[in-house]
């Protein structure tokens, strides 16, 4: 994984005979060979994971030719039982590197991710727990990091008290880093659920929303001095939501904010005096901002990010924009994202890749104009472009437009009427682009000769506050029909052949794979559902203890009528072949969706093996954390597709 110089030299492009090979399953199973690479402020070294021995370690890698990774933690080794996680990381300085960790505990009965969080000291080697003592649940969200002097963070944590009317509500705390030591910067307060400082480091605002009732308070200070007094009780609209400050400005009262306020959700100045949206600094047409970052001094607006076709960042910081435009000019426009940058910007870490590439991340040093690999997302495939992979606009049966995600099959170039895979995005509050998936699928499926259709159907987020409520008394039916009618626009252009479709999908995509097996079975020759929900009064049910009474209703509640688009409640009418897949330890939608789905399948005398296959994978959980779990679902999918719907 050295950094071996590629100074001023683009990716290499895949020779013919590289294009023409077929990628085996076992390469698209592959943890990232680098993952989430940050550089230190000062530009010394590199944290990421990367991935070992089949599995991921946190790793320290040193800038230079040839330099190899130190790894410095794996996934287990704070806790003997090792189910403890590394989820995130980011440095203070350039020796002291904060982890933050979370592992699967029960309380009262519920299961929920418990954080900690613990600094390693690289010139010491030193692991050090911040704040594990008095800490319960979350306690690992930092607010802010200090600058120079000895290193110190904000800390937002549940303390471990006896208070039962502040249950669960956070405190923030000012947690020296080396050694550990805290002191209370911001009490608890009730209703509070969230913090959020400014750059200096004073906590300006708390929010929370009440679980049952859904009704938001947020309460704001314009400094240190002064107290907390309430600029927001209500209920706010759930598509939009209230203008509040993602940056604190460094003047008086201003802020910078995202509001959908004209259906598209943009970025605006704001009065927190009035709680006023002021000048609209910057908004895509036709798509939603995703958000705003701020600079190295955090009181600034620095870049915006979008997800468009592709996602892409918008540079307002002139040298960061000058540095994006000359990498461009090596790599190709849009081919490059700046994912990681010192205090100084001099040293980048930026991720190349194509569409249908993985790609990989570079060390760019603007001093010297020197460009160096510093490891690929995928070792197998590197920058090798494999299907292409095109965004395309289709018409809905009722005339409306709908963005779609097109793979086609590059070892059937030219051929009309190719067998085809729906694949639905999960969700359905989520959206698919051309960028590489962090659990690849259309790739594979297309692999193997399957055109593949990712629709950005009604409820997609990104598109604008009316497309994502769209989705309210749709599941199942208008958001079923959207993904319908890709396959009859396809088929219309004698892209894809009507009679050779199946759907996959994963999450809601596997709600909306067993919502066609039962309700469109004649469109579609087989279906495979992922970690799907299928009776969706079993799931607001089960919702109601895990994101609380609103996160129920105002997420599967809105579904519709939930007994007449819950296929598993009409378990007769399943009328295609359906192949099952769920993680034994999955808790966002608990394995008992499709182990029911099974018992009533049996009941109304569908056939194991014949009308559908169940695939339970040990140790599993929502997303699928084992590389030996995604590949046998690859392999299971081909298996099933093979036999049902062939692509030869």
């Amino acid at each position: 994984m050295g950094m071996a110089n590629a100074q001023g030299t683009a990716p290499a492009a895949a020779s013919a005979q590289q294009q023409a090979d077929a990628v085996p399953l076992e390469a698209f199973s592959h943890w990232p060979d680098v993952a989430d690479p940050k550089i230190s402020p000062g530009g010394k070294v590199i944290a990421a994971k990367v991935r070992f021995q089949g599995k991921q370690a946190l790793a320290i890698i040193p800038i230079g030719v040839g330099a190899k990774p130190e790894i410095i933690a794996r996934d287990g080794d704070f806790d003997q039982q090792g189910d403890i996680v590394i989820r995130s990381w980011r440095w203070v300085d350039d020796d002291n590197l904060l982890i933050s960790l979370s592992s699967r505990q029960n309380f009262i009965g519920e299961w929920f991710d418990a954080t900690r969080l613990v600094a390693y000291n690289r010139s010491t080697r030193k692991t050090t727990p911040l704040a594990w003592r008095g800490s319960k649940f979350a306690a690992s969200r930092i607010l802010w990091v200090s600058r120079e002097g000895s290193p110190s963070i904000l800390l937002e944590r549940t303390p471990d008290n006896d208070d039962t009317e502040k249950f669960g509500l956070p405190e923030v705390i000012r947690v020296d880093v080396l050694t550990g030591d805290a002191q209370v910067v911001q009490r608890q307060m009730t209703g509070i659920d969230g913090w959020y400082a400014d750059g200096s480091g004073v906590v300006r605002l708390g929010t929370g929303r009440d679980r049952d009732s859904g009704k938001m308070t947020a309460l704001y200070r314009p400094d240190a001095q002064s107290n907390l007094r309430t600029i927001f009780s209500g209920h706010d609209d759930r598509y939009d939501g209230v203008a509040l400050p993602d940056i604190f400005l460094n003047e008086p009262d201003k802020a910078i904010a995202l509001s959908r306020k004209d259906g598209y959700r943009a970025v605006y100045e704001l009065d927190l005096k009035t709680m006023q949206l002021g000048r609209k600094l910057f908004g895509v047409a036709g798509y939603d901002v995703d958000s705003a970052l701020s600079g190295v001094d955090r009181n600034t607006l620095e870049a915006v990010a979008t997800t468009e076709k592709r996602s892409h960042l918008y540079f307002f910081e002139p040298r960061l924009k000058e540095i994006e435009q000359g990498l461009e000019e090596t790599f190709g426009a849009g081919n490059v994202s700046v994912e990681s940058a010192d205090r100084a910007r001099e040293m980048i870490i930026v991720s190349v890749s194509r569409p249908g590439a993985p790609g990989g991340y570079y060390v760019y040093d603007t001093r010297t104009g020197g460009v160096a690999l510093l490891g690929w997302v995928n070792g197998e495939i590197k920058d090798h472009s494999l299907n292409p992979v095109t965004t395309i606009r289709y018409k809905a049966s009722d005339g409306k437009e709908i963005e779609a995600v097109l793979t086609m099959p590059r070892h059937r170039a030219g051929q009309k009427n190719l067998p085809l895979i729906v694949l639905p995005h999960g969700g359905p509050w989520a959206r698919d682009s051309e960028d590489w998936e962090y659990v690849p699928w259309a790739q594979p499926l297309a692999e193997m000769g399957y055109v593949v259709i990712q629709p950005n159907y009604r409820g997609s987020t990104g598109y604008g506050r009316d497309w994502e409520k769209a989705s309210e008394g749709s599941w199942g039916e208008r958001m079923q029909d959207d993904l319908n009618d890709a396959v009859a626009s396809l088929a219309a252009q004698g892209i894809a052949d009507p009679k050779r479709v199946c759907m996959m999908g994963w999450s809601y995509g596997g709600y909306a794979a067993s919502r066609a097996a039962q309700r469109d079975g004649s469109k579609y020759r087989c279906t495979i559902s992922g970690a799907g929900v299928h009776d969706l009064a079993a799931m607001v049910a089960y919702d109601k203890d895990y994101l609380g009474e609103y996160g129920a209703k105002t997420g599967l509640g809105t579904a519709g009528r939930l007994e007449t688009v819950s296929p598993s409640r009409h378990p007769e009418q399943y009328s295609t072949p359906i192949l099952i897949i769920h993680g034994e330890h999955d808790q966002r939608v608990p394995v008992a969706q499709s182990r029911d789905l099974v018992r009533r399948l049996k009941g109304a005398g569908k056939v194991e093996g014949r009308d559908f296959v169940y695939v339970e994978l040990p140790r599993e959980t929502h997303n699928l954390l084992l590389e030996s779990s995604r590949l046998r679902v690859l392999q299971e999918m081909k298996k099933f597709l093979d036999e049902h719907n062939p692509a030869g």
